[in-house]
């Protein structure tokens, strides 16, 4: 027995009610256990602490790192790194001929005092007495942890309490697990998910074969394949490529369909040739995909390698390499790249600046530019398009092309796309404060950001925090990412919501990527702007009509027509001719600063009422 008080850490299962689970509440763990552990500190005067209490599940890391003294709310089959000797049985019971057992596990950094002291008042503590502390638990706990059946189960004669009990504690368990086995399974293609991904790289990050697995991702364009061959032949070609995984891994292989649309395989390899020549063959069976009735390209399946002996730190670590590799096979009309090699010395840098993003944010680095529009037929600046630009502290000031394709790679975009809705209101708002009107400022957001649920909310909380005309700005949709038919209809919901609220909304690259005459037809819009690509391409003469029947089209449909890139005179004097009505390019304007584009507004005059005869 401890003389003087000792320190104990351990560590909880935050889901095993009513046996150990974390109360948000109290912010502490709660149940059976803890009592139990309680009583034993009094008894044995120790101080028994559990380490950092949340409603994650810690104990494996704590475990890994030896953090901790004991790993308690454990069950029969689950294994922890560093542990001694035998588990400590506490609680254990039969239901539907299944034996459940709950276990304590000790670490090897516990002294052995304390496994001694530890056993020993286990020892006296009678199965009914654990009986009475869970039925204590279970009544002091928040409603909703079990059923009412199985709160009058226990609550039923003390001559069947025991077995109520045991019966009601192995079926939540046998629950939590079932539940367990959906989050972990992807219901659709029943590969793993990114939950199951992360426990098993978890397991691997401290096991010795970890050096003789690779993370494979295999890429589907499928924004692409939908674009050419319809939604449905996209969904097709993910069930298609899923069973081909499915059927080509082995018991030890760990097949996933990721959230972002890749399918991922965490496999075991004997050498780096082994793994090549069997992705080689995973992919060249893919493109046979015979939903198209063509041999699929590079564009549109790809695999990149990423081997666990580079040691990432972390799992988005090397899933954000093995990705890379992907694409950048995909680029280069290759079946596959491996990680690691010369050629991904590009992908440390921007893996970098996905690292330094949030903080980049938080800091105010990315910075307002503005580049101007004017009026096709007077040349007058009439308003202006929101970019950002990143003074990275070590690399200097970023262009977007060095950033934008990795967040809205990696899904971060959307973060961007309201930070500059922020910069931009604030911008119309000090330019309303000094009697500035008619400017108008637009602001770019991806298919993808535009069609989720909460656009439309989150847009509207930042535009009323700032006193400006709305007709004064401009939400740009941009061509850079496809979305389906669900996201379509929330999309349509967005942009009635944003328009019943004066701001406008328009088509930005319109006339090239996903963008169609039939989005016309879908989608009430403002304007459209017309790609740089078909501006460039107006001299042939399938161009020329093009063009003329999207400016015609839009005029008719009661459109601004807004037109980008237009460098040369030639351009302009054939745009005017074909009536558009706002022009963009280098040509007026580059993207400038924010404090020079203010100060270049100030300067025009027609935009101040009392020098401009009232005009708005």
């Amino acid at each position: 027995m401890q003389s003087e008080q000792a320190v104990i850490y351990v560590a909880g299962n935050p889901d095993l009610y009513p046996l150990e689970y974390y109360d948000g509440e109290s912010g502490s763990y709660q149940g059976a256990i803890p009592a139990f552990l309680e009583g034993f500190a009094r008894s044995y005067g120790y101080d028994v602490r559990y380490l950092e209490p949340g409603a994650e599940d810690r104990r494996a890391d704590y475990a890994a790192n030896q953090q901790v003294d004991l790993i308690s709310g454990c069950l029969a089959d689950e294994r922890y790194d560093h542990t001694v000797g035998e588990p400590l049985l506490l609680f254990s019971g039969e239901s539907e001929g299944e034996e459940s057992a709950y276990l304590l596990y000790f670490i090897s950094v516990a002294p052995q005092g304390l496994q001694d002291d530890l056993r020993a008042y286990a020892a006296r503590t009678t199965q009914a007495q654990w009986t009475g502390e869970v039925l204590q638990a279970a009544q002091e706990a928040p409603p909703g942890r079990l059923s009412p059946g199985a709160i009058w189960g226990m609550a039923i004669a003390a001559a069947v309490l025991l077995a109520a009990l045991a019966v009601a504690i192995a079926g939540w368990v046998r629950e939590r697990r079932r539940q367990k086995l959906i989050v972990l399974t992807d219901q659709e293609t029943g590969l793993g998910t990114d939950e199951a991904l992360a426990m098993t790289f978890s397991r691997l990050a401290r096991d010795q074969s970890r050096r003789f697995y690779d993370l494979i991702c295999i890429h589907l364009d499928l924004d692409h394949v939908g674009y050419l061959w319809g939604q449905e032949q996209a969904a097709a070609l993910v069930l298609y490529g899923a069973g081909l995984v499915r059927e080509r891994c082995g018991p030890g292989d760990l097949p996933v369909r990721s959230a972002a649309g890749d399918l991922l395989i965490l496999k075991r390899f004997v050498d780096k040739q082994q793994a090549q020549a069997w992705v080689q063959g995973l992919v060249e069976a893919i493109r046979a995909f015979p939903g198209v009735g063509e041999t699929l390209t590079a564009r549109e399946v790809s695999a990149g390698v990423c081997p666990l002996e580079l040691e990432y730190r972390s799992l988005e670590q090397t899933l954000f390499h093995a990705r890379q590799c992907a694409l950048a096979a995909g680029r280069e009309e290759r079946d596959c790249r491996l990680c690691g090699t010369q050629q991904c010395r590009g992908c440390q840098e921007r893996w970098k600046l996905l690292a330094d993003f949030a903080q980049g944010l938080d800091q105010g680095e990315f910075q307002l530019n503005l580049q101007f529009f004017v009026d096709a037929h007077t040349f007058r600046i009439v308003g202006g398009e929101a970019l950002s630009r990143w003074k990275h502290p070590r690399l200097g000031l970023l262009s977007p092309d060095r950033y934008i394709p990795q967040l809205e790679e990696d899904g971060r975009i959307r973060e961007l796309d309201f930070y500059c809705l922020e910069k931009t209101c604030a911008f119309l708002e000090d330019l309303d404060r000094q009697g500035v009107r008619g400017f108008f400022l637009s602001c770019n957001f991806s298919r993808r950001t535009f069609s989720t649920p909460d656009f439309s909310q989150r847009c509207l909380e930042i535009v009323r925090r700032h006193t400006f005309t709305r007709k004064l700005l401009i939400l740009e949709v941009t061509e850079s990412q496809q979305i389906d038919q669900r996201q379509a209809e929330q999309m349509l919901q967005n942009i009635l919501e944003i328009r019943d609220n004066g701001i406008r909304v328009i088509f930005d690259d319109f006339g090239m990527g996903f963008s169609s005459f039939h989005d016309l037809q879908d989608y009430p819009m403002d304007g459209l702007k017309l790609d740089k690509v078909l501006v460039d391409n107006m001299w042939t003469q399938r161009g020329r009509i093009i063009l003329r029947a999207l400016v015609e089209t839009g005029h008719k449909m009661g459109m601004t027509i807004l037109a980008e890139g237009v460098e040369e005179e030639r351009q302009i004097q054939a745009l005017q001719e074909l009536r558009c009505d706002v022009l963009q390019g280098f040509r007026f304007s580059v993207p400038l600063p924010e404090e020079e584009a203010r100060r270049r507004i100030l300067e025009e005059s027609c935009f101040r009422p009392e020098q401009a005869g009232g005009r708005e």
